[in-house]
């Protein structure tokens, strides 16, 4: 089996389509992308953010594997590194145990290409992807997942992770229509709410796009952090463009000053192999000062609340946010998205285990909010 891992170019357009229709005929749902050109963050002018896409070819024409690749600053307590996020990596192996080396080849060679790499979300620990990772010599850890109920009923009645099981789905039919379940809940989110600080004068903004507060906001932020994606007005209005009505920009406000944003989306589920039907606000990506992170949270909370969401959730890795989230009334659920660092990225974190609490991460840092 000779094979050649290469960029995408358009001459390879068909290759792709066939390397699709195998694997659906295979019975996987996986299908990566047959435009060479990536849609969402193509490389264009002097983005510093951008996705390329390479596969794995043999004898020249025919695809047996794929993945992207996204290039993105951060910054390590202030000193900013293009680094690199390994996404959508594919191959034939999932269908052909003879091309399960394919799996082995493509982590090798984005590794050439970018040592300083990471992996964000995965569903879970129990896949194959992480563990090929953790037995490479990665550092993996869980991004917490949170969520806020509003409307328990629907959340008991409609909630399809919660639900997988007929005695699972009578015995939420029984909390949710006796009431029982609206109490369990909403005392749960006070009792988590009973240290909260007093009350704070903040207010928001909707805004179209992120101007040049941003920048400042980013300047006196970005060396708090271990490790957080560069965050300035001009990143920010790529990843969540104006045109993009989906995402709702809030510019968070106390006493008047700006102290942070949050990136949000009201989204109504169909069908949803985790909500149902429900209809979910999610907090997709934020910046402030530490000690604003409750001011942001609360705010967006409030939003979303007023706009009469079924379910509030949220992916969050710092320990601040962790805070944040509990005295705002979250409760903290099982998380399957999970970030691994490779070996170079975790020398630049050194020592890991004490910076891994100081990691800025969330939706906004993968390949978006694409559940949501």
């Amino acid at each position: 089996m000779e094979v050649e891992i290469k960029p995408y170019t358009k001459d390879l357009v068909n290759s792709v389509k066939d390397f699709n229709t195998r694997l659906k005929k295979g019975g996987q749902s996986v299908k990566f992308p047959e435009s060479n050109i990536p849609e969402w963050l193509p490389k264009i002018d002097e983005r510093k953010i951008y996705q390329e896409y390479f596969l794995a070819v043999e004898n020249g024409l025919t695809v047996r594997g794929a993945y992207c690749l996204k290039k993105q600053e951060f910054s390590f307590e202030g000193d900013v590194i293009s680094i690199g996020n390994f996404q959508s990596p594919v191959s034939e192996g999932i269908i052909n145990k003879a091309y399960n080396p394919i799996g082995i080849k493509l982590l090798a060679d984005v590794l050439k290409r970018q040592p300083l790499l990471y992996v964000l979300g995965m569903g879970g620990y129990e896949y194959p992807f992480p563990k090929m990772l953790r037995a490479a010599g990665w550092s993996l850890i869980s991004v917490p997942f949170f969520f806020r109920v509003n409307h328990p009923y629907k959340f008991l009645r409609r909630n399809k992770y919660l639900r997988k099981t007929k005695f699972r789905g009578l015995l939420l039919d029984i909390f949710a229509h006796t009431g029982l379940g609206w109490i369990a809940i909403k005392l749960l989110q006070a009792f988590l709410k009973l240290n909260t600080e007093k009350k704070i004068s903040a207010s928001y903004e909707v805004v179209d796009h992120f101007s040049h507060w941003a920048d400042e906001l980013w300047n006196i932020c970005k060396d708090k952090f271990s490790m957080i994606a560069v965050r300035d007005k001009n990143t920010i209005n790529i990843l969540y463009p104006e045109n993009n009505k989906k995402f709702i920009r809030l510019k968070i406000l106390l006493n008047n000053r700006i102290v942070g944003w949050a990136v949000v989306l009201d989204t109504q589920m169909s069908k949803n192999r985790q909500f149902g039907n429900m209809r979910v606000g999610s907090i997709v990506d934020c910046l402030s000062l530490p000690e604003n992170v409750f001011t942001v949270i609360k705010s967006a909370t409030s939003f979303l609340e007023k706009r009469r969401v079924d379910v509030i959730v949220s992916n969050q890795s710092h320990f601040f946010l962790y805070n944040a989230f509990k005295k705002a009334g979250y409760i903290r659920g099982p998380s399957n998205f999970i970030f691994a660092a490779s070996k170079k990225l975790t020398e630049l974190l050194y020592p890991f285990e004490q910076n891994k609490k100081n990691i800025f991460l969330n939706r906004g840092d993968g390949d978006g909010p694409i559940h949501f």
